[in-house]
């Protein structure tokens, strides 16, 4: 039985989308590590540290997507010591909720770019990255989308690429820049990556 619910809570924890009729989700703390699971993905971490570079840290606007995510892991936690107190599954709700209003901001295409680039597939991190430039007129979508393409061009050591988009960026918004400045900030975005991946028990260098 405690190998059972060990196996549960390592599903949850990495964040698959099932739904079990019984066993760990059959409780409230289970209940909530299900749900927390669903954003509790390595990528949710990655969209917040770069969405963190363009938003100041602004907690409702970046920083805290990340924080928000990696609920999910204390959530599969609570859920296997049957400890996680009704406060204590409020407070991730909540964090969830800001990490849904992240993800409503930046548009649902740059999460899924941020995805990819957790997984360390940078080429179509990039891809989807430029189809979400293309596709919206928001400028802070538009932004994130930049800055997600240069974290990914230069952790893939596209420098050519990674240049033009620091360009693009200080043109789009000149209160960005300089060009040096947005370089810093998203080399400062491969090291939040890699540390996102780390934080969830991945490879922190893509190989």
């Amino acid at each position: 039985m405690k190998s059972y619910v060990k196996i549960c809570a390592l599903i949850l924890a990495l964040g698959q989308a099932m739904v079990w009729s019984g066993g760990c989700a059959g409780s409230q703390a289970g209940r909530g590590a299900a749900e927390g699971a669903v954003l509790g993905t390595v990528g949710g971490a990655v969209a917040g540290a770069v969405g963190a570079l363009i938003f100041g840290g602004n907690v409702a606007q970046g920083a805290a997507a990340g924080a928000a995510m990696g609920a999910a892991s204390g959530a599969a936690t609570g859920a296997v010591s049957g400890a996680m107190a009704d406060s204590k599954i409020k407070d991730q709700q909540a964090k969830q909720q800001q990490a849904e209003a992240l993800k409503e901001k930046i548009g649902d295409q740059n999460f899924e770019a941020a995805n990819l680039l957790a997984h360390c597939k940078h080429r179509q991190a990039i891809g989807a990255a430029q189809k979400a430039y293309s596709s919206t007129q928001d400028p802070e979508q538009r932004l994130f989308a930049l800055y997600l393409q240069a974290v990914a061009a230069e952790e893939s050591g596209d420098r050519e690429l990674a240049s033009s988009v620091y360009a693009q960026a200080v043109k789009d918004d000149p209160s960005k820049g300089p060009v040096e400045k947005v370089k810093v900030q998203c080399l400062e975005g491969v090291m939040k990556a890699q540390k996102a991946r780390q934080d969830y028990g991945l490879p922190p260098l893509c190989k």
